[in-house]
């Protein structure tokens, strides 16, 4: 697997002594890879006016680079929330993917890309022993304001290939499912049980879960803004295989 350095100046140390425990994805949503690098190294002011960073960026054609070193502290995921850990950037790897995103026509993900980031990925969790429920994406850990890497990528893939996880739910599932549906807070209490951020609310929490875990439902818009079984099981699914500790 090859890799190119440019490193950056945006970065800092780890808060607290925290290691990788979260392998983060995102999509840059820029027209191409020249852009997100100028924004991760300083040559070109990010919209926000802030600074921003990742350790790993993969291009449409499978190249990887990587600007932050693993051990450092990159500006990724900016305010963002995961079962109770509020400083994700401290405790994770980021990994940007390039995409026009929605700002610029957001598209499938390249099989190039897909490949690069399966090998990327492995050596990743397998060297920082990250567990696969805390492989996610920037709206599962930001879903009020962050949308990538979004419904057209292939968490499924992903999984099968060792990396991240994939509900299959059983009959106790869909029996939990009607449960869960049953009230507003017991659905919210469910996704709050899995990791996500209690402070966001319902829209924000069916979408983001949608887009990792049921991407059937962006077939139809209105679907995809309505609970139903199948994504209750699947959100079962998750809370129960969710380790302990």
């Amino acid at each position: 697997m090859k890799i190119t350095k440019k490193p950056t100046d945006h970065f800092e140390e780890r808060k607290n002594g925290a290691r990788p425990s979260f392998l983060i994805i995102h999509y840059t949503e820029t027209q191409g890879p020249q852009v997100a690098e100028g924004y991760f190294t300083g040559a070109l002011a990010h919209p926000t006016g802030g600074r921003v960073s990742t350790h790993y960026m993969i291009d449409e054609n499978g190249s990887i680079t990587q600007y932050v070193d693993e051990d450092k502290r990159a500006w990724h995921a900016g305010i963002s929330y995961w079962d109770g850990n509020e400083d994700i950037n401290s405790s994770s790897i980021g990994i940007e993917l390039v995409n026009p995103g929605r700002k610029y026509g957001y598209r499938r993900f390249s099989a190039a890309q897909m490949q690069a980031l399966v090998a990327l990925a492995k050596d990743i969790v397998q060297r920082h022993n990250i567990p696969a429920h805390r492989v996610l994406g920037h709206s599962d850990v930001a879903p009020t304001r962050k949308v990538d890497p979004g419904e057209l990528f292939d968490w499924k893939m992903l999984a099968a290939a060792g990396v991240g996880q994939w509900p299959e739910p059983t009959e106790e599932d869909y029996r939990i499912a009607d449960d869960y549906l049953r009230s507003e807070q017991t659905l919210k209490e469910a996704f709050i049980k899995a990791g996500y951020d209690p402070k966001a609310d319902m829209d924000s929490l069916i979408r983001a879960f949608r887009q990792h875990y049921d991407q059937d439902a962006f077939k139809s818009q209105n679907d995809s803004k309505v609970p139903n079984r199948q994504m209750a099981a699947r959100l079962s699914w998750l809370v129960r295989n969710k380790p302990t500790l």
